[in-house]
């Protein structure tokens, strides 16, 4: 076994592009090493926020400015002997009649430089053959790198180019050392026309121009004393280990920025975080305007103190060891004085403007060009938000106010110069509440944009919740009609975002209430094709997410079952896998058919697996039955249920329905309370105690025993015993669809 080192050094590669690359390059060879045999380790991680080779014991990343590679521990220093089955003619064609080799299997066996008594029937892929086995020698994985690696650096996917020397060569930055060893030895291989050593290089300004490298396994050793730190996850840890220490030092901490971090791990080779001054004068600005000026401009991490107020220092990090007479320093400083002086500028003059005032402006901004400009959207914005408000309970008056003036920032002097277009939205509530609009209005247009990712806060209050929504609905309906929906991977207007976005304030607010949503985008206009189905959608990815709102905190008061508490916090706990998906289908299949309420959808959810968690025997059962009642129900009338038409109870079939009909109208009311006022789960562990009648009616009971309608009496008994079955799957059907689960022991054995 030997360790095998491959290191690729090339010019400056842009940060975006190191992980992907450092990444595909490393998945792409360890494939090829798995199908010769010499790899049956662990596979490497995809999530960009961890790393790559956390699976693989001993195995680095080498991903920096100028260099991608890895090291790939305890490689076979030569391939494996393997038999082989080769394949031959078709026996049809290899034998005759008589079983006899034909000359068709002689020419084969020839052809192979076998004797014809080394062959015999083998499995060819359509169906036998003459065929035999043969040993093959394993080959130096030496041999197998060579013309693996080469094959992998070629299939890369560059985005940009460029060419070198005499052009014949392409990477997406000139190719200038590459190191490749086993163990101590050169692995004899050439990337990109550059034959692989051991000598590799340090750090451009403070390392040497050339690094001899002993080992494998002493490759990153040998770079950190040339300051190089080549595993980007070493250079995670040595940044987030100095702002921590900074920030303590300076009595503050740093808050969390994975996004700034990771940019910054892949824009230099040996990070060291060094500390600025801020001038007090600037502390003055709003902090989100200071922060996203030090953060956006100059990848500036701030420090915050008590209260979470910014303290008048920050953290950078520069690509090298250290700043003995502060010249970097004081040059950071220096620039960003003027980014900030910029910015107070550009504050100070929006803010003696009203909002009101940048209304008209809003017609020169264009929203879509078949949909005219952001005046336009305002308009419509402020029509939705009003019924909105009124579903909400919030003060109609503030939350039209605010939709019609929360894109107003997107001509003032901080967002339009373009400087600072993440402010977008949360400029306008600063602004709001610096020229005297009530609190709930200024966080309704600071909050309108969120959720904008995954994690996102959400907006606060029955404004900002109108206001956000009316935000987001219009755009949806608005791209929809005009025929701009998604498509695979492509979606230039964040459509899903918005549909996303609209899921979580809807199942996730504290203030979400029960509405239809299909209703409301009705009142609007004629609902755009596609539209509902896109909604539900993003709602069941949100639920196989593992999201859910919280908005049950105590057991239902109404609930004397003693396992319900139990059941209602299986229900309500975090589940980073997300929902079954057969839970999600028998809630969405029945749950949309004649309204689309969100929030009610998310609640029947929640209480449909906490109570199949408490009673999965029970549901699987009732999920066998009522999968057949759907089958015998399908395309059938409704019927009218007449209990004296059941058979005598001394009659095997009479009794069973009977017992069902009787169970039925036991739980059916006290069922109905419960779901009427939404306590879906005492409702549905009150229909559990169906499951035995449920169990008789379709082991004793033939349903269809008159399916030509020949005989009249029996017909009125079919009749009546398919109302029967319509009523019970209707009660089940006010919570889910129970046809749709699948069975746990069914599912494992998949």
């Amino acid at each position: 076994m030997a360790d095998f080192l491959l290191e690729i050094g090339t010019e400056e590669i842009p940060a975006g592009m190191i992980r992907e690359l450092a990444w595909s390059l490393a998945d792409r060879v360890l494939e090829e090493l798995r199908a010769a045999g010499l790899w049956t380790g662990g596979e490497l991680v995809a999530d960009p926020g961890r790393d790559p080779f956390e699976r693989i014991p001993g195995g680095r990343m080498i991903a920096a400015p100028r260099r991608i590679g890895f090291l790939l521990p305890d490689l076979p220093v030569r391939q494996p002997d393997r038999s082989e089955t080769v394949v031959g003619p078709a026996m049809a064609v290899a034998r005759d009649a008589g079983g006899q080799w034909t000359k068709a299997a002689e020419g084969f066996a020839r052809k192979q430089g076998v004797a014809l008594t080394d062959c015999r029937e083998v499995q060819g892929p359509k169906g036998p053959c003459v065929g035999f086995e043969r040993m093959v020698k394993g080959r130096p994985t030496e041999e197998i790198l060579a013309e693996i690696v080469p094959a992998a650096v070629d299939a890369l996917h560059l985005t940009k180019a460029m060419h070198w020397g005499d052009g014949s060569q392409t990477f997406v930055r000139p190719v200038r050392w590459v190191v490749a060893l086993l163990d101590d030895q050169v692995a004899a291989l050439s990337v990109k026309g550059v034959a692989a050593g051991r000598t590799s290089r340090g750090h451009r300004i403070h390392g040497a121009a050339a690094v001899e490298v002993p080992s494998a396994a002493l490759f990153s050793e040998a770079l950190r004393r040339e300051r190089v730190l080549a595993d980007p996850a070493d250079r995670k840890q040595k940044i987030t280990e100095e702002l921590n220490h900074h920030a303590a030092a300076l009595g503050g901490h740093v808050p969390g920025d994975p996004e700034l971090l990771e940019k910054l791990v892949y824009l230099c080779e040996f990070p060291t975080v060094l500390v600025g001054g801020i001038p007090a004068e600037y502390l003055a600005l709003p902090s989100e305007i200071l922060v996203t000026c030090l953060r956006e401009h100059q990848n500036f991490f701030v420090v915050r103190g008590a209260g979470e107020s910014v303290l008048p220092h920050f953290l950078s990090v520069m690509d090298g060891p250290d700043d003995p007479r502060g010249f970097i320093r004081r040059g950071l400083e220096n620039v960003s004085r003027s980014r900030l002086s910029d910015a107070r500028f550009f504050y100070e003059q929006d803010v003696k403007v009203p909002l009101e005032a940048r209304l008209e402006a809003l017609k020169g901004v264009v929203f879509h060009r078949k949909l005219g400009s952001y005046y336009d959207k305002a308009l419509r914005m402020e029509a939705l938000a009003l019924k909105l408000a009124a579903l909400f309970g919030a003060n109609a008056e503030e939350a039209a106010w605010a939709a019609r003036h929360c894109k107003c920032d997107l001509a003032s002097l901080l967002v339009q110069e373009k400087e600072f277009t993440t402010l977008q939205g949360i400029a306008g509530g600063l602004y709001a509440a610096a020229q005297g609009q009530p609190a709930d209005v200024a966080e309704a247009i600071y909050d309108h944009y969120r959720p904008v990712f995954t994690e996102d806060d959400l907006p606060r209050g029955a404004i900002g919740i109108s206001v956000a929504l009316a935000d987001k609905l219009d755009t949806l309906v608005e791209m929809f009609r005009i025929g701009q929906a998604p498509t695979g991977s492509k979606d230039p207007f964040a459509l899903r975002r918005a549909g996303m976005g609209v899921m979580r304030i809807l199942v996730e607010h504290r203030a979400s209430v029960s509405f239809d949503l299909r209703a409301l985008l009705v009142s609007l206009g004629p609902i755009p094709g596609g539209l509902m189905e896109f909604l539900e959608g993003r709602l069941r990815f949100l639920w196989e997410q593992g999201r859910r709102a919280a908005v049950l905190e105590e057991p239902s008061s109404a609930l004397d079952h003693p396992s319900h508490e139990v059941a209602l916090r299986a229900s309500t706990g975090g589940r980073s896998s997300g929902f079954p998906y057969d839970e999600i289908n028998a809630v969405l299949a029945a749950g949309t058919r004649d309204r689309f309420d969100p929030w009610v959808l998310d609640l029947k959810l929640m209480h449909f697996h906490g109570v199949r968690n408490w009673a999965p025997e029970d549901f699987d059962h009732l999920a066998v039955a009522f999968k057949r009642a759907k089958n015998i129900l399908k395309g059938m009338p409704g019927y009218s249920l007449d209990p004296s038409l059941f058979l005598p109870e001394s009659d095997k079939e009479g009794a069973a329905e009977r017992a069902l009909f009787a169970a039925y109208e036991a739980v059916k009311d006290e069922a109905e309370e419960r779901f009427a006022i939404s306590l879906y789960d005492a409702g549905l562990l009150e229909l559990a105690k169906l499951r035995p009648a449920v169990d008789r009616f379709f082991d004793d009971v033939l349903v269809m025993c008159d399916p030509e309608g020949k005989d009249p009496k029996k017909t009125a008994l079919q009749q009546n015993r398919l109302a029967l079955l319509q009523r019970l799957v209707a009660l089940f059907d006010r919570v889910a669809d129970f046809s749709e689960i699948v069975p746990r022991e069914k599912e494992a054995g998949k």
